[in-house]
């Protein structure tokens, strides 16, 4: 009995929370148990979410060439497409989008780990995961300067991704203060915010020295030389071209009048490869303004409104061009130009008065000219006009004086700039 008694006592005077077996061990927070963890585990899973849509998105623009058009491009300044296929879209040979959602399965484990994990490997976890936030946070602001300065578009997916990542940074700081404080430590030690401030910009250079290494070539620093020893074939064949002096009159054009490269594009709005060049000589006039002169002539393959086409081959084509020129009377033309390309699974007469009125041209004046005989034959000179030249197929692009059948390769056009800069 006696040994009994002492052993009650022994128990009774233990700290209450401890099994008879021994002193009891710290037990793991349960995930989400927390304001914080819960937020930052939403804002992980958003932000995986949109990278993912904006692979999704890079996959199509590369299997189309660019004639694939997401619901994220909505004009010429607001574009995901030609932020995501620039050459800044694009990282040791995986879409940006793609080490982006690696960051986040990465964020997401460690949040898992830290939650699972008790004392010092806790803090270790939550300093890990804020060193991996803070690097996306960086990485996020160094993207947004190129797609504002280098790219020149604003892509709304991206501007969700910085909010996103800046969420996440704030939460995963609440969350190592939370943990390291508890051990009696400050989380911005002199030793951690120089690490870390050195890692990031050592990171943040190399990708940019690598991303502005491989960018292309640029037609307003090469020579004709350059151009020769890089492609000596197209060199010869381009000048070679016979040059022509008799050209339909411009009603359609922009960039400067005495560019030394011009232009001359016959198109057709419903052509997958006329789609194609559009985003090839949008993004070459972009960034050559001073340099180039575009000028557009219509060339619908459509009887209805081409007498040089034997048959129907785009149906919705004709009133495309049309349409075309009825946002033209009303001083949008190269606005309606560039929603037409961007959307061509949106030519049908509703749709067409639809984008009209969204760029505030006013429905019933649209309308009346959709059924003008003027605005028909505006796209019936064209076509004469292209017949003239020998235009058969679309895209045809009469550049200074050259016929050329058919879109060249983005780098050729650069070429080009060099070559008729000599002159």
């Amino acid at each position: 009995m006696a040994h009994k008694g002492a052993t009650q006592q022994q128990n009774s005077g233990r700290r209450r929370g401890e099994a008879a077996t021994g002193p009891s061990r710290p037990r793991a927070q349960p995930i989400l148990t927390t304001g914080i963890e819960r937020a930052l585990w939403i804002a992980i899973t958003l932000s995986a979410a949109t990278a993912l849509t904006q692979l999704y998105i890079h996959a199509q623009l590369a299997a189309t060439r660019g004639a694939y058009t997401s619901f994220c491009h909505v004009n010429s300044t607001v574009d995901c497409d030609a932020v995501l296929m620039s050459s800044y879209g694009t990282l040791f040979g995986l879409p940006v989008a793609g080490w982006a959602l690696l960051s986040y399965v990465t964020l997401a484990f460690l949040l898992y780990r830290r939650g699972k994990a008790v004392g010092p490997a806790r803090s270790q976890a939550s300093l890990l995961l804020l060193g991996l936030a803070l690097w996306n946070a960086s990485f996020s602001l160094y993207m947004a300067g190129l797609a504002t300065l280098a790219i020149g578009a604003l892509c709304l997916l991206c501007a969700v991704t910085y909010v996103l990542v800046a969420v996440t940074a704030i939460l995963a700081w609440r969350l190592a203060q939370v943990d390291v404080g508890a051990s009696g430590q400050s989380v911005l030690t002199s030793q951690r915010a120089l690490m870390a401030a050195a890692v990031i910009a050592v990171g943040v250079a190399a990708i940019a020295a690598v991303q502005f290494s491989s960018r292309p070539v640029s037609g307003a620093t090469l020579t004709a030389a350059d151009v020769q020893a890089r492609d000596p074939q197209f060199y010869e064949w381009y000048n070679k071209l016979p040059v022509t002096k008799d050209l339909p009159a411009e009603m359609h054009s922009k960039g400067p009048a005495d560019a030394p490269l011009t232009i001359v594009e016959f198109s057709d709005f419903e052509c997958p490869a006329c789609a194609m060049a559009f985003r090839d000589l949008h993004d070459f006039v972009r960034q050559h303004p001073e340099l180039v002169r575009l000028v557009f002539h219509h060339f619908p393959l459509d009887s209805e409104c081409n007498p040089n086409v034997p048959k129907r081959m785009h149906r919705s084509a004709c009133q495309a061009a049309i349409a075309s020129e009825c946002a033209a009377r009303a001083g949008k033309f190269w606005e309606y130009h560039d929603l037409l390309f961007g959307g061509q699974n949106r030519l049908d007469r509703d749709d067409l008065i639809a984008q009209a009125v969204g760029l505030g041209i006013p429905q019933d004046a649209f309308v009346e000219c959709l059924d003008d005989p003027a605005a028909r034959s505006r796209v019936l000179a064209d076509t004469g006009a292209g017949s003239k030249l020998g235009v058969k197929s679309t895209p045809t692009l009469v550049i200074n004086g050259r016929v050329v059948e058919g879109a060249l390769e983005r780098t050729r056009y650069e070429y080009i700039i060099a070559l008729e800069r000599r002159s």
